[in-house]
């Protein structure tokens, strides 16, 4: 039944030629590929000066991130054919949900879309870290996200011609290879260049901003989890959150129940929901929820982390660690622009 849905949901995919039968072998008649010639990909992205150099694999290329940026946007990979990556990971929100938003199949999610920001120097992937890598991850998140097997879905869209390019460019037109591409593509979503990263050397740094590091880094206690320069520590913590019951990484370890990882301040000011749950509507409310020691938002305060602690600031020293956070976020990086879909 699954896949006479995807099959249904999918027949848009050759841009209007007609299904594969068993006479035509299942092949769909198409343009020469040969004379299709793709431009040059555009180099990796840079790695901002400052952040730890990312063992990436050998799979992510230029032209490995060029396919997977289609595949990230493309909504002809959900059963629905509205549904894409870039749906809930939104470029404009550093790649992040704003809500708990559904599945292409219409279920609701139990908790917020992370950021894929930094997600290179991670080694486990999601709010529990229940999968070890994007290969185990993808197929799994494309299936319940987007209603889709991956496999199939690939064999459909390969026969677009643009996109058969993009694949024989990489290898072939495999699960394994958009596997690969969707991994450059999310792999070098990278954040860095931001206001404070840009003074922070600097003698002529703003004092207010330095100030407002001093207390990120002492008195509020801010980089006990959200550690420089990546601004997590890529760690399990329980913030008690009982909004929306959720075991999070108690799914992997009992003794972690109620724990979730430590996301990144990068780009934080660019996001509209917070914690797993989208419980905090505003970073400040966010950063208030912490130094109140973690009242509100439904926290149950028998499992709070013993690291979170109510911290009187005075109203001066309060502006200065949000605008630090703030000054976090690169606000002359444009948001990716939906590229133009074979």
């Amino acid at each position: 039944m699954r896949i006479a849905l995807v099959a249904l949901s999918l027949a848009a995919c050759s841009g209007g030629s007609k299904t594969p039968t068993k006479e035509d072998g299942g092949k769909v008649p198409t343009p020469d590929d040969a004379a299709l010639v793709l431009p040059a990909p555009p180099p990796l992205p840079r790695v901002p000066d400052g952040l730890p150099k990312p063992q990436l694999p050998d799979t992510v290329t230029p032209e490995a991130v060029a396919l997977g940026e289609l595949l990230f946007w493309d909504p002809r990979l959900s059963i629905d054919n509205k549904t894409s990556c870039a749906t809930c990971h939104d470029p404009a929100r550093g790649f992040a949900g704003a809500k708990r938003q559904n599945t292409a199949t219409g279920k609701p999610n139990l908790r917020r879309a992370p950021t894929l920001i930094g997600l290179a120097w991670h080694k486990d992937l999601g709010w529990d870290g229940r999968y070890g890598s994007l290969a185990e991850h993808l197929p799994a998140h494309v299936l319940g996200q987007m209603g889709a097997d991956l496999t199939y879905v690939v064999t459909r869209i390969a026969q677009v011609p643009g996109y058969r390019a993009h694949f024989q460019r990489v290898s072939d037109a495999t699960s394994d290879a958009a596997i690969h591409a969707l991994g450059a593509f999310v792999l070098t979503r990278y954040s860095g260049d931001a206001p404070w990263d840009r003074v922070e050397r600097s003698p002529d740094a703003p004092k207010d901003l330095v100030a407002g590091y001093q207390l990120f880094q002492t008195k509020a206690q801010c980089s006990v989890c959200h550690t420089p320069p990546l601004y997590t520590d890529h760690k399990y913590h329980r913030l008690g959150l009982i909004t929306s019951p959720d075991e999070g990484r108690g799914r992997v370890d009992e003794a972690q129940k109620g724990a979730f990882k430590t996301p990144t301040l990068r780009d934080a000011a660019k996001r509209d929901g917070f914690f797993h749950d989208a419980s905090a509507l505003t970073l400040d409310a966010a950063i208030d929820w912490h130094l109140t020691g973690a009242t509100g938002q439904g926290a149950d305060p028998k499992i709070i982390d013993p690291a979170i602690k109510k911290l009187a600031l005075t109203p001066v020293e309060r502006k200065q660690l949000g605008d630090f956070v703030r000054a976090l976020t690169d606000p002359r990086a444009n948001a990716s622009a939906k590229p133009t879909l074979p």
